[in-house]
């Protein structure tokens, strides 16, 4: 039998590689002599640099740059023959925020124009950025600033805009634009495909898990959508409803307007980048997961892009608010028992998705199916 585990992170208690290995434990134990392939994998998010980082040519570089509270802090990304492959997370992402002070009004994306910046001063000519994970929601403002763009106000303040402050745009400054935004090729892999405004856009579908309250949320979206007409009347790009505008709190559609990004899927991308339509051809099952399956899961994110290959598949889970069916796979193994609080399960993560996988393959004895949102035991 061959199985191919294949999870994202999940999000605040194991890498993708971490939680490719517990599931490997697991399968081991129950099925002693299956052919296990582990291909951990992400959408854009948090984690795809490391995917891509075996890349022949390509080396880590790290600099500082100003974090999502505008604070130092070190970041890196991958640079090698004219290429640079950028995570926008590692300069914005919601990891770097404390809890507490986790609200995407005030947060920036200046640090993720800062490494474009400096990956275009070493000659890169051919980049990708990686949108995905963010705590913020300006839109790319911060990132375009970075790169020369100077936005002004309607008393001719010239500013840095964050969410909070994207309605007083009223001029966008093109002129002291990077140069080397002209010769270079970019494209952006987003981990969702959300528009940028509506009900399934960035903020009604995104802020609150960055910190925003359902108060704060008719701003946020009004405030992107006075930044998104001025990008269209200035600028002759309409990112309104593009899809894929939404990633990394409006970074999308930030991408588009001021690098002139081609925007693609994150997972078609990164599933791509490491043959997994080979790998999945030849499993007779496909173990995959994420920390919560819900309905952001079905926006392009690595589940969802499993099982479009349409192979047996049981996703693993933290929590999940769908059942098997809703999802699209066989089974839906989630590590949220009766019993273990939310914060035991994130501790206990690895342990609860070996014991979980281990249960669910050895009753079975390698038979998926049914509708369950919960192991078998």
């Amino acid at each position: 039998m061959n199985i191919l585990i294949c999870p994202d992170k999940f999000k605040g208690s194991l890498t993708a590689e971490a939680a490719a290995r517990a599931m490997s434990r697991g399968v081991r134990r129950a099925l002693p002599h299956a052919d296990i392939n582990v291909q951990p994998l992400a959408d854009g998010g948090e984690g795809s640099l490391a995917l891509l980082a075996r890349r022949p040519g390509m080396k880590r570089r790290r600099l500082t740059v100003a974090g999502p509270l505008r604070r130092p802090l070190d970041a890196e990304y991958l640079l090698g023959n004219g290429r640079a492959v950028i995570e926008s997370a590692t300069a914005c992402g919601l990891h770097l925020v404390p809890g507490p002070r986790r609200d995407p009004r005030n947060t920036t994306t200046v640090g993720v124009g800062t490494l474009i910046d400096d990956a275009l001063a070493r000659g890169a000519t051919d980049i990708t950025l990686l949108l995905g994970g963010s705590s913020t929601s300006d839109c790319g403002a911060g990132m375009a600033a970075a790169l020369g763009y100077r936005f002004i106000s309607k008393q001719g303040y010239d500013f840095v805009p964050m969410a909070d402050s994207l309605k007083f745009v009223d001029r966008i400054i093109t002129e002291g634009r990077h140069p080397g935004l002209a010769k270079a090729t970019i494209t952006a892999l987003c981990d969702v495909d959300n528009p940028l405004l509506g009900p399934e856009g960035a903020t009604y579908t995104y802020a609150r898990q960055k910190g925003a309250t359902d108060d704060d949320l008719p701003t946020l979206e009004s405030n992107q959508a006075h930044f998104a007409d001025c990008i269209a009347d200035q600028l002759k790009v309409d990112v309104r409803h593009l899809k894929g505008a939404g990633a990394a709190g409006g970074l999308g559609a930030g991408a588009v307007a001021f690098l002139g990004a081609r925007l693609e899927s994150g997972v078609d991308g990164l599933f791509a980048a490491v043959g997994f339509e080979k790998l999945a051809r030849h499993a007779d099952l496909i173990l995959t997961g994420e920390g919560k399956i819900d309905s952001q899961t079905l926006h392009g994110k690595v589940v969802a892009g499993v099982l479009r290959h349409h192979r047996p598949t049981v996703a693993v889970c933290g929590t999940s608010e769908l059942s098997a069916s809703e999802l699209g796979a066989e089974a839906i193994l989630a590590l949220d028992r009766k019993g273990v609080s939310k914060e035991e399960s994130m501790l206990r993560a690895a342990e609860l998705l070996e014991e979980t996988v281990y249960d669910y393959l050895a009753n079975r004895h390698g038979k998926v199916g049914g509708d369950d949102t919960t192991p078998r035991t």
